[in-house]
């Protein structure tokens, strides 16, 4: 059994994972500070684990309702203790179900996910972990036509994924409707290739799509201007606030 997490605390708000599936992890935060809110009114947060997307959604977009789902149950019961002690508990709303199995008629202008992606490696002892990052139970195909049906004419799905699996949720978005509208290919390390990318699809995309990097670390094992600005908002670590 791992040990016990302690929470995370982030600048507004703090995250306990004593139940969750899946702890606090660098790929959430960057894709909640990455992700352009478009003016966002209302947001569905897929996988949301610890709740930590939903919260810098909530965060970012004074607006929004932000909703979020959560097919394991530990995982559920921390977002929704994250939720209520946060300062949007009024604007913060957990599901626990199938993001799969969702019916309803209500339509959001972001659905934004870091979702299950491993199809074929080893195999965890733990089924929460399982579930949380093999795609058994939320395929790249279904993920997409799901989404493609509860999003906004000019919405957008956001996707922090391996880029070793970008080609398959590229190929599975285009066949559901949805193209690449922006694509960040993010570097731990400058010397590296990127390990993973960050996808914003929409209905109509431009005719380029905007593409961009982000370098994490330099080869000396100091982090990025880019990443400290980027994440500046939410890491205590950083001192000095740069952005609203």
């Amino acid at each position: 059994m791992p040990s016990p997490a302690k929470p995370f605390h982030f600048k507004q708000f703090d995250v306990v994972q004593s139940r969750s599936a899946m702890r606090v992890g660098t790929d959430a935060v960057l894709l909640g500070a990455w992700v352009r809110p478009h003016n966002c009114t209302h947001v569905l947060d897929v996988g949301t684990g610890t709740g930590v997307i939903a919260l810098i959604c909530a965060q970012r977009c004074p607006a929004a309702l932000v909703e979020a789902i959560e097919i394991d149950e530990g995982s559920a019961e921390d977002a929704g203790e994250n939720f209520r002690h946060s300062p949007w508990s009024d604007r913060l709303k957990i599901h626990h179900g199938d993001f799969l199995k969702i019916t309803t008629s209500e339509k959001f202008d972001l659905i934004i996910s870091n979702p299950p992606y491993f199809t074929l490696s080893l195999r965890a002892a733990d089924p929460g972990r399982n579930a949380a990052r093999h795609d058994d139970y939320l395929p790249s195909d279904a993920f997409m036509k799901q989404a493609r049906k509860l999003l906004k004419p000019d919405g957008v799905v956001a996707l922090i994924i391996p880029k070793t699996e970008a080609d398959r949720w590229i190929s599975d978005g285009q066949a559901a409707g949805l193209m690449v509208a922006r694509i960040c290919h993010v570097f731990t390390l400058a010397h590296k290739e990127a390990a993973r990318v960050m996808i914003e699809f929409a209905f109509v995309a431009a005719e380029e799509a905007v593409t961009e990097t982000l370098l994490i670390e330099s080869d000396t094992g100091e982090y990025s201007e880019d990443y400290k600005e980027l994440t500046m908002d939410f890491y205590t670590k950083w001192s000095k606030k740069k952005r609203l």
